[in-house]
């Protein structure tokens, strides 16, 4: 039995189940008036850090199953809601969340409500359950208690994150116009949906924009730009969190012929990102797939890496994250092709910093130089009161090369993954 929630109630998934990675949300209802035919649906909301969904596929409903990275897939419309259990259910495949969406919202609405003088006063029993896909196992329920006489659609709950946790909130509000109520809220006409969907092709991070969902993007264009914030949030003194994002193109190299294809050659581009760092106290160390070298959240050195994309399937990327900035003295990030090509030239790297200040800093390694599969491509440095963010997009053989350059005290060995 999971934590039954009550209106409002909040549930941290992240912790409660750190390991989950599909997770299944079943909705139910019952009909008191057993004489009519009510049409009850379940719909989604994949909203970015403006609360807005990003496109329209990512409303996911009766019409479109499948959000458009994959991640939320709909069981279909049940339009009766009879029998026993989940009338639908909602399943979403975590890892797979673009990076851009902080809100998952989860409606239920019924069709045509007004027009037949129909609403949630006769609806009775509803609920809604969070529970691990793979196992059954419920994690988080909340039945509904509230009364409702006009409304005809209800925001049952909400997925959203804090920092890298996933987050539930049991929210129970009503409305009164059916599921335009949430079109009206939270869906925002894309006027340039096919140049949308062709981004969504390709990786998640926006290439040269200004603005990313809303937040002020800081290009470092040239090698050696760079751009300085505070160590610590200004609205308190809460300590900042900063992520890296790595993403590519994904496009199978096809080159060379047969001989590449025996060799392994012809494969969707595999790249790896790490970290080179140097701590206050001068402890150095790398984190990295290579050698499961992942880090750690909760201990020292309090960075780490969330996963190895070794078939590029992740929209999402790889991601790093820095817990504490304040212990370190310099951070070296970097990208390294393991597998797929044979320089930078093809794989259009890029990499976005988003800091849990709202600020976000972008940079394209697109200046690649042949033949070298590593990339010194950003450094941070802690300044004392703030963090100093560069562009370095420096090539080197490997990393035994890339860290005498840097003048890292690191003896380096063959790793494998």
């Amino acid at each position: 039995m999971g934590i039954q929630l009550t209106k409002g109630g909040r549930f941290n998934l992240s912790k409660e189940a750190p390991n989950l990675k599909k997770l299944a949300i079943g909705l139910g209802w019952e009909v008191s008036n057993s004489g009519q035919n009510y049409d009850i649906d379940a719909s989604v909301f994949m909203l970015g850090a403006a609360g807005k969904v990003i496109n329209e596929k990512y409303f996911v409903f009766y019409n479109n199953l499948k959000s458009l990275d994959g991640s939320v897939i709909h069981s279909g419309d049940n339009k009766t809601g009879q029998g026993e259990g989940d009338d639908e259910t909602i399943y979403v495949d975590l890892p797979k969340v673009k990076i851009a969406i902080e809100q998952i919202v989860f409606v239920v609405t019924i069709h045509e409500g007004k027009e037949k003088n129909q609403n949630f006063s006769q609806i009775k029993k509803a609920f809604i359950r969070l529970y691990n896909q793979e196992t059954g196992i419920e994690l988080a329920r909340y039945d509904l208690k509230e009364t409702f006489s006009q409304e005809t659609a209800l925001e049952f709950g909400r997925l959203y994150k804090k920092d890298i946790d996933w987050r539930f909130q049991a929210v129970g509000e009503g409305y009164k116009a059916g599921l335009q109520s949430f079109v009206d809220k939270y869906l925002v006409e894309n006027k340039h949906q096919e140049q949308e969907q062709k981004k969504e092709s390709q990786p998640a991070i926006s290439q040269g924009s200004s603005k990313s969902n809303g937040a002020m993007v800081i290009q470092l264009k040239r090698v050696g730009d760079s751009h300085t914030f505070n160590l610590r949030k200004s609205s308190d003194s809460e300590q900042l969190l900063i992520q890296v994002n790595l993403n590519w193109n994904r496009q199978e190299t096809q080159s060379g012929g047969l001989l590449k294809n025996i060799l392994g050659m012809n494969k969707t581009p595999d790249l790896d990102l790490g970290c080179i760092y140097e701590m206050n106290d001068s402890q150095e160390g790398v984190i990295q797939p290579l050698g499961n070298n992942f880090g750690s959240k909760d201990s020292f050195p309090y960075i780490w890496l969330d996963r190895d994309d070794r078939t590029g399937a992740a929209v999402n990327g790889e991601n790093l994250y820095i817990f504490r900035p304040d212990l370190i003295k310099r951070i070296m990030f970097f990208a390294l092709i393991y597998r797929g090509a044979s320089d930078f030239k093809s794989v259009q790297g890029r990499m976005l910093f988003k800091v849990s200040n709202g600020e976000e800093i972008f940079l394209e390694l697109d200046n690649p130089d042949n033949n070298r599969p590593f990339c010194a491509a950003a450094m941070i440095k802690n300044t004392g009161s703030k963090i100093v963010a560069s562009k370095e997009e420096k090539y080197f053989s490997g990393h035994e090369e890339a860290s005498k350059h840097y003048k890292f005290g690191l003896n380096w060995t063959i790793g494998f993954k």
